[in-house]
């Protein structure tokens, strides 16, 4: 069975008219500044050096997006590609070049990195709160934007409620979104933090964790319905 894509199948074809509709050509990388608004927050490293040697091999497969700024051109999409290419001692570049304002930079931006493979759901979850936030939309218009259900979108941006500290656990990779969806049921971070420590230390499944909670929130109930039963008897009242 085919894993449903929870970016959305509208972002190819978003960003192939966005491509399509510039011009390209081969740009001096001493031309090329990059995108303080940079919606990738963590470009690790290692893949940088790994992409750098392809591209030594290989060259540049996909143009990067740029917009005309000042005396040089400012980097939409791309910035990945654009560091790699910088390390592989590159000096020109394939580039799209369009004509677009900040909000609309910002939003090429944000697209081009959604399509990537490897973000976690940290990154996926602020690109969508990014989204709502800066160009107002709600979150059934974005889902219909980029072509997936609108519960997609707000389980990925509850994760955002996390505390700090658990999303940089999911950002490591060390809790999966299904981890960080039952830890979002808790009510107190001492509980949250509780089960992420058995989650760490005993390995557990997502399933196995629904279960620990549910006995907990069963125990709870349990207690909260004899304090009751006293209450209703001391009391006389229902």
């Amino acid at each position: 069975m085919l894993k449903k894509d929870p970016l959305g199948k509208g972002l190819s074809a978003i960003l192939k008219d966005v491509e399509e509709k510039g011009t390209s050509r081969l740009i001096q990388v001493a031309e090329i500044t990059p995108n303080p608004e940079q919606p990738r927050y963590n470009i690790p490293e290692d893949s940088l050096v790994e992409l750098a040697s392809s591209i030594r091999e290989k060259g540049v497969l996909q143009p990067i997006i740029v917009r005309k700024k000042g005396k040089g051109y400012q980097i939409i999409a791309g910035e990945r590609r654009f560091r790699a290419s910088v390390m592989a001692g590159l000096r020109e570049l394939p580039a799209i070049i369009k004509d677009v304002d900040d909000k609309e930079a910002i939003e090429i931006a944000i697209i081009e990195n959604l399509q990537r493979e490897d973000l976690n759901p940290i990154e996926i979850a602020s690109a969508y709160e990014r989204f709502i936030d800066v160009f107002g939309y709600t979150q059934e218009e974005l889902a219909k934007k980029l072509g997936i259900d609108r519960a997609t979108i707000s389980n990925f941006i509850r994760l955002l409620k996390l505390p700090e500290w658990i999303r940089s656990l999911i950002r490591e990779d060390k809790l999966t979104q299904g981890h960080a969806k039952v830890l979002i049921t808790l009510a107190s971070e001492h509980d949250q933090k509780r089960f992420v420590d058995k989650v760490l230390k005993e390995n557990i499944s997502v399933r196995e964790l629904e279960r620990e909670v549910k006995k907990k929130s069963a125990g709870v109930r349990s207690v909260f319905g004899h304090v009751e039963e006293v209450l209703r008897d001391a009391l006389g009242t229902k």
